[in-house]
C-alpha cells in the first residue's frame, strides 16, 4: 500500500481538467403528483397504462386509474381480501370490469400471487392448499403423478375464479438447487421449488397450467433465468448468476422453454443479473437477456412480465424504479407489476410519461407488445352462476379503504 503522503510520480500524476471538461450533473426528474398523472394526455396513459399492472390499498385509487385508462390490470393480494367476503371481493373487481367495458377495452387483468403452501396470499377467504412441491412429493413412487396435480390445480383454479382472478403468478419452475450459504429470506425456495430434476418440474408445471388455462386462468412460469443458483433474495437484493449459459440451457431453462410457448402461459422476468449476457443490470429489465435473448435467439413471442418493481432489487438500482420501467418495455417486455403503487407508481409513471413525451420509448417493440397482449384472456373468469346470484349490487361509497 502506497504510504498516505507520497506524492505521486510523473507518470501518474492526474492531469487537472479545465473548467469546461466537468462532468455535467443530470437533474432528476420532478416526480408527477397522483393528480398532474391523472390529468396527462388520454392518449399517453392509455399508451403507457397497457404495460402496468399494480396492487393498491385503496379501491377509490385504482378505480380512478381505471377510469383514466392508466393500467392494464390488478394484483391482488392479502391486505385487499383480509377479514373480507368473498362476494364482496368480487363485487370490488366487477365493479372496475364494469368500467373497463364501457370504455370498450379487454377487461383488466387480475392477479394474484396464490401458489398454495406458504405462498397463499388470498386465504382466507379463499380455501388453503399445499404447495404444489408438496402434492408432488405426496405421491407414492411408482404412482402417475397427473391425476394429483391437475385435481389440484382445477381446485385452485375454482377459488382463483370465485373472485375474478385470470392470471395467477405460479407455478414455481426454479430448480430445487441449494447453493451454499443461501441466504434467500423471504425468497424460501426450498420450500417452493418441484424439484430438481428439469423434466419433472416441466411435466408437473405443464399439467398445472393447462388444468388452470382450461377453467380460463392464465398461469405464469417464474423466475425466469431462475433462482435456483441464486444466493441472494431479491426482494431485498439483485441476485447474480454465474453459470455458464450452456450449463443453464441444459439444466434450468429446461422447464422455461418447454412451456414458455405455450398460448395461455406468462413468463415472469427475475430480477437477477445473468453474469454471462449482462453483469450490470437484472434480467428484468435487461436489453441483452429479453431483446437479445428471448425476444431475438429464441424468438419468442410470448408474454412477458416483469417481478415486483416494488422490490429493493429495482429501487435500489442505479435506474431506479422509474428508469427501470423505461428500460424494461424498451427491452421488450409486456407489462411491469408495481405492487405498492401508493409508493411507487408516480415515480414510475413520471419516468414513463417523460420517456414517451421524448420519443423514447421504442415504438416497434411497444408495437410488437401490443400484439402479443391479444392473447390475454377475452374475458375475466366467470364464476359458478349460484355465487353470481348472491353477489350484492356494485358498491357506491367514494370513501378509501384504509390500508
Amino acid at each position: 500500500m502506497a504510504k498516505a503522503n507520497a506524492k505521486p510520480s510523473r507518470k501518474n500524476r492526474a492531469k487537472p481538467k479545465p473548467a469546461s471538461a466537468a462532468p455535467e450533473t443530470k437533474t432528476p426528474l420532478k416526480v408527477l403528483s397522483r393528480g398532474e398523472i391523472l390529468a396527462t394526455d388520454p392518449a399517453i396513459l392509455e399508451r403507457l397504462g397497457r404495460h402496468l399492472v399494480i396492487g393498491y390499498h385503496s379501491p377509490a385509487t385504482v378505480k380512478a386509474l381505471v377510469e383514466k385508462k392508466a393500467i392494464a390490470g390488478i394484483f391482488i393480494t392479502d391486505h385487499n381480501v383480509r377479514r373480507r367476503k368473498v362476494p364482496d371481493i368480487r363485487a370490488e373487481i366487477d365493479a372496475l370490469q364494469a368500467i373497463r367495458k364501457s370504455q370498450g377495452l379487454p377487461p383488466l387483468i387480475i392477479a394474484a400471487d396464490q401458489e398454495g403452501g406458504a405462498v397463499s396470499r388470498l386465504t382466507p377467504p379463499l380455501a388453503r392448499q399445499p404447495g404444489l412441491a408438496k402434492v408432488l412429493s405426496s405421491v407414492k413412487p411408482g404412482e402417475d403423478p397427473k391425476p394429483a396435480v391437475v385435481a389440484y390445480a382445477r381446485k385452485q383454479a375454482t377459488e382463483l375464479k370465485r373472485i375474478g382472478v385470470n392470471l395467477n403468478f405460479a407455478p414455481v419452475v426454479d430448480l430445487k438447487i441449494d447453493p451454499k450459504r443461501r441466504s434467500d429470506g423471504e425468497t424460501q425456495l426450498r420450500f417452493r421449488a418441484l424439484s430438481s430434476d428439469p423434466k419433472t418440474v416441466s411435466n408437473a408445471a405443464g399439467w398445472y397450467c393447462d388444468a388452470l388455462a382450461e377453467e380460463g386462468v392464465f398461469c405464469t412460469i417464474k423466475h425466469f433465468p431462475g433462482l435456483g443458483r441464486v444466493a441472494l433474495d431479491t426482494h431485498r437484493h439483485a441476485g447474480d448468476i454465474k453459470a455458464p449459459l450452456v450449463e443453464l440451457k441444459g439444466a434450468d431453462w429446461v422447464p422455461f422453454r418447454d412451456l414458455m410457448g405455450k398460448p395461455h402461459v406468462v413468463t415472469m422476468l427475475a430480477h437477477v443479473r445473468l453474469r454471462e449476457l449482462d453483469r450490470e443490470t437484472p434480467s428484468s429489465f435487461s436489453a441483452p437477456v429479453i431483446n437479445g435473448l428471448i425476444r431475438t435467439e429464441w424468438d419468442h413471442k410470448g408474454l412477458l412480465i416483469t417481478d415486483d418493481f416494488s422490490m429493493g432489487a429495482v429501487t435500489r438500482a442505479k435506474e431506479g424504479i422509474g428508469g427501470a420501467a423505461v428500460k424494461a418495455l424498451n427491452a421488450g417486455a409486456d407489462l411491469v407489476l408495481v405492487s405498492f403503487s401508493d409508493k411507487h407508481l408516480n415515480t414510475v409513471m413520471t419516468a414513463l410519461i417523460d420517456a414517451e413525451k421524448k420519443g423514447n420509448i421504442d415504438r416497434d417493440v411497444r408495437a410488437a407488445s401490443l400484439e402479443r397482449m391479444k392473447a390475454l384472456p377475452a374475458a375475466h373468469a366467470a364464476a359458478p352462476a349460484v355465487l353470481l346470484q348472491q353477489i350484492p349490487p356494485l358498491p357506491v361509497k367514494k370513501s378509501a379503504e384504509k390500508p
